[in-house]
């Protein structure tokens, strides 16, 4: 379930292909979700039912919301108010807007999975297992790689990214993206953790008796708050990555050109114009 919610949050709060996602949303979602549980005809269609509302919800109540944080960051843009403080103000109103959508959904997911047969259980644990391993041989994989492989590909994720948003990047702030390459540490180790870790809390309620009130009730709470599954030492190295990445940025618009901010602010019309789009 938490995995539709990804999935959902990516497509209707993301900024790429936005109008796509909404226009295709519901042969996205059961091509997405095709992997983890075969539904019944009975449970398409309850889903289906709660799709629809999701997104007249969300185009009603969110998208207006989208809008007017987009301007304030534009405002702050154009006006250069980009701070450590600013940084955090745009990414608590970001993170609400996660967190309703998520509470929105959280009790209709948890009132569908009282339809899931044991059957259709086993099988979505079985291909989270088969993904948890598949991403442990990924991680694997990449630990092989020589010190210089990993230095190009971390360069090239964060070129591409910020070149995406800012236009071509000038030598002097390539040459302070190369000097930043080991300013991050890895979480890759702790995520799987985490993510086993959640997912045998939801083994637990599912293997529970019955499937009443108190099920339904267990499973939204575990929804609305997976992060309480992540480890003292995920959060610990989370926090003083989230610390570096803030003085990243902030390094990166104070070197920025008058056509690189222009640059921005166009990004963010075009991502507006889409949402208006959308809401209309």
């Amino acid at each position: 379930m938490k995995k539709i919610i990804v999935l959902l949050t990516v497509f209707l709060v993301a900024g790429c292909s936005t109008k796509f996602a909404y226009k295709n949303i519901d042969w996205l979602v059961y091509w997405y979700i095709d992997d983890y549980i075969d539904m019944t005809k009975a449970q398409e269609q309850q889903f289906d039912t709660y799709l629809e509302q999701w997104l007249s919800w969300h185009k009603r109540s969110e998208l207006p919301l989208y809008l007017a944080h987009l301007e304030e960051l534009k405002a702050d843009i154009a006006s250069q108010n980009i701070s450590i403080a600013q940084m955090d103000y745009h990414q608590e109103k970001a993170r609400e807007h996660w967190t309703r959508f998520r509470a929105h959904i959280a009790p209709d997911l948890a009132q569908l999975a009282t339809t899931l047969s044991d059957e259709q259980v086993v099988y979505l644990f079985a291909a989270l297992e088969k993904e948890n391993l598949e991403d442990e041989e990924e991680r694997e994989e990449r630990a092989k790689r020589s010190e210089k492989r990993k230095k190009a590909d971390w360069l090239d994720r964060n070129e591409d990214n910020l070149e995406k948003w800012l236009g071509n990047l000038t030598d002097e702030q390539e040459t302070f993206v190369e000097n930043s390459y080991g300013n991050f540490s890895s979480t890759s180790q702790y995520w799987l953790e985490y993510k086993r870790n959640y997912q045998q809390a939801l083994r637990k309620v599912f293997s529970q008796a019955g499937r009443g009130e108190e099920f339904t009730s267990r499973l939204a709470e575990l929804l609305t708050d997976p992060e309480r599954f992540r480890s003292d030492e995920m959060q610990a190295v989370s926090a003083r990555n989230e610390s570096a990445s803030k003085q990243y940025l902030l390094t990166i618009f104070s070197l920025s050109t008058e056509k690189q901010r222009q640059h921005l602010i166009e990004e963010i019309d075009s991502l507006r114009d889409d949402i208006t789009e959308l809401a209309n």
